[in-house]
Parts: structure tokens; C-alpha cells; sequence
């Protein structure tokens, strides 16, 4: 039997129930709520004849040509509901809470699921997103040049209980010209804010909330406007650590890539490096200098750290030259 509910109930529920998002692969992967399952009524390829249907032909076509492509499915869909949700409520959802999810909720039902409807579907859901990113936000922002472990750090922090937002693994980059290599493919924008979104909900209101210090775009995803203007007036807990001790931190990293790849993402730097300094840091990696290549680099990225910093407020920060356990016990005494 279906009901209809709204996507704020869905919104508070204590974990994610089996949620269908009944529209195309390309709308799903453009953006979805985080948790739900891909189970398109409609593929792409589908999607597309239906759409060009109706401005061909018009409304009723366009409806009785996504009846014929849907209704040879039904039996698929309904035999992998009982291979994988037998006995188990249904959430469904589609783009704005209409044909596509009532035609879906209403295969399950008659075969014997109990299915919810979130009423105007997953644009309903973006509202929600976008609504709550708008807000005004505040954080303790630990900051520091590259090669510091800021990353590692907050994952110590997360372990303790501290509550962290961490921007680089939700957009999937380490947010350098390097921050690509070695993991997967970034999220789309819109995805990107939704997942943002689902972490941040969460979080009590009562507890500080941990960020690292970024610039405003990590790799190709932009970080919204409300977000990156907490994190850019927010007190700053700046990990101070000598150039060489970085440059540890940082082979570690990315030592092992393969040199010609290494070397290929370097030139990428050359407009912000400068020339001279860009060829330098190329050929001591081809000659197999890769400590005095990270150093190059790194004085290059300290530079453009040092330049964002500077226009924050002259007492918005404090330096810190702590490491290890002692510097995880500060830091959540401070929070």
C-alpha cells in the first residue's frame, strides 16, 4: 500500500532505509541522495525517446511510448525487489514526485512491498539542501602549509569524537595540481553540496565543528558560498612546521607515482610557479632528485598559502608547533 510522505520525515530517520530513486543513471549521477539506490525506471537512452516524444508528438504519445518501454521491465524490477528486499519497506522517489515513482511505488505495492512516496521527490530534497547551505556556519579551522598532515590529524580528531567536516575526502581531491592522483573520480557539483549537506546535518549543534583550511575550489567542485565564508572567518589553528619536515610528509604521499606522471602534473603549475622555478623542480625529478623536486614545489605552494592567510584578521590565528598525541589533547581541549 502506498503513502505520501514528506522528504523532512524521510530527513529524520536515524539511517538511510532502502530508498529507490526511480530516475535516469545521468540524473543520478549528477546528483542523489546519499544512500539511496539507483533503479531507473527510465534509462538514459529511454529518457531521451520519451522526451523527444512529447515535443514531437506531444503529452499523451510521449506517456503511452514510456508505458511500452517500462512495461516489459515490470517483471525484472519486481524479481530483484524480492532477490534483495523481500519483506522490508520501500522508500521511491523520482524527480518531482510524479509519474515516474507512482508508477514504480505502485509495481511494488502489488506485489506486496509497503512503499513510501516522498512527495515532491528529489527536487523537494534539493531545496532542503540548498535551504540549509545557505545558513551561516562556524568552525575551528586547522590550518598549516601543504605537507603538514592537516588530513591525518583530523581523522585523529574524528577518532576522539571531534566532530569534522572533511571537505577533501567528500569531494574526493587533496585540493593541490597532485590532489587527483590515486583516488577516484570526483563527485558532480550537485552531488558534492548533497553530501556536504548529509554531514553537516548531523553534526550537534552544541560541539564545534573541525574543517581543514582550503581555498575555495577543490579540484574542479567549488566549495558554496556559506561554507567557505564560515571557514574563511573562522579561527585558525595554524600547525607551524619546518619546510623539511613537510617535505617528508609529502614523499610519502605522492613519492611513489610514476616520475613521468609526477613531472606532467609539475608543468601544470608552471603560469603560478613561474617558469624557471617550474623547469627546475621537472628536471630534478628526471634526474631522480625527488626530495630537492618536493622542495621546489612546496616553496610554491607556501607562497600561495601565505598570500589566502594573509588577508584574514591579524588575531584570527594562533601558531602551533605541537605534534603528535600532545597535539591532538590540545586541540580537543580547545574545542
Amino acid at each position: 500500500m502506498l503513502k505520501l510522505i514528506p522528504v523532512t520525515e524521510l530527513l529524520e530517520l536515524p539511517e538511510m532505509p532502502i530508498l529507490l530513486d526511480a530516475r535516469s543513471e545521468g540524473e543520478f549521477e549528477m546528483g542523489h541522495i546519499p544512500g539511496a539506490i539507483s533503479f531507473p525506471i527510465l534509462n538514459n537512452e529511454e529518457r531521451k525517446l520519451v522526451g523527444t516524444s512529447y515535443k514531437q508528438k506531444g503529452h499523451e504519445p510521449a506517456v503511452v511510448l514510456g508505458y511500452e518501454l517500462v512495461g516489459s521491465k515490470f517483471g525484472q524490477f519486481v524479481t530483484h525487489a524480492y532477490k534483495h528486499w523481500r519483506g522490508k519497506e520501500i522508500y521511491v522517489h523520482c524527480w518531482r514526485g510524479g509519474l515516474r515513482s507512482n508508477i514504480m511505488g505502485n509495481l511494488l505495492s502489488s506485489a506486496g512491498f509497503q512503499v513510501k512516496l516522498i512527495k515532491g521527490g528529489y527536487k523537494t530534497y534539493r531545496a532542503e539542501v540548498l535551504n540549509y547551505l545557505a545558513g551561516n556556519f562556524e568552525f575551528k579551522v586547522l590550518g598549516g602549509y601543504t605537507g603538514s598532515g592537516k588530513t591525518e590529524i583530523l581523522k585523529q580528531l574524528e577518532a576522539k569524537g571531534a566532530q569534522v567536516l572533511d571537505i577533501e575526502g567528500l569531494a574526493s581531491h587533496r585540493g593541490s595540481a597532485f590532489g587527483s592522483l590515486g583516488l577516484p573520480d570526483q563527485p558532480r557539483q550537485e552531488h558534492f553540496e548533497n553530501l556536504l549537506f548529509e554531514k553537516l546535518r548531523r553534526f550537534s549543534p552544541n560541539k564545534p565543528i573541525w574543517i581543514e583550511d582550503e581555498s575555495r575550489l577543490t579540484g574542479k567542485l567549488q566549495i558554496p558560498d556559506q561554507i567557505y565564508a564560515g571557514l574563511r572567518s573562522s579561527f585558525v589553528y595554524f600547525l607551524d612546521y619546518p619546510i623539511e619536515k613537510r617535505a617528508i610528509q609529502t614523499l610519502a604521499e605522492y613519492g611513489n607515482f610514476e616520475v613521468q606522471l609526477l613531472a606532467e602534473t609539475t608543468l601544470k603549475l608552471r603560469k603560478r610557479m613561474g617558469d624557471l622555478l617550474n623547469r627546475e623542480a621537472i628536471h630534478l625529478l628526471h634526474e631522480g632528485d625527488k626530495q630537492g623536486w618536493v622542495l621546489k614545489v612546496l616553496s610554491h605552494y607556501d607562497k600561495q598559502y601565505d598570500f589566502g592567510f594573509s588577508k584574514r584578521s591579524i588575531d584570527s590565528s594562533i601558531s602551533l608547533q605541537l605534534e603528535g598525541e600532545e597535539l591532538i589533547q590540545y586541540l580537543l581541549t580547545v574545542a
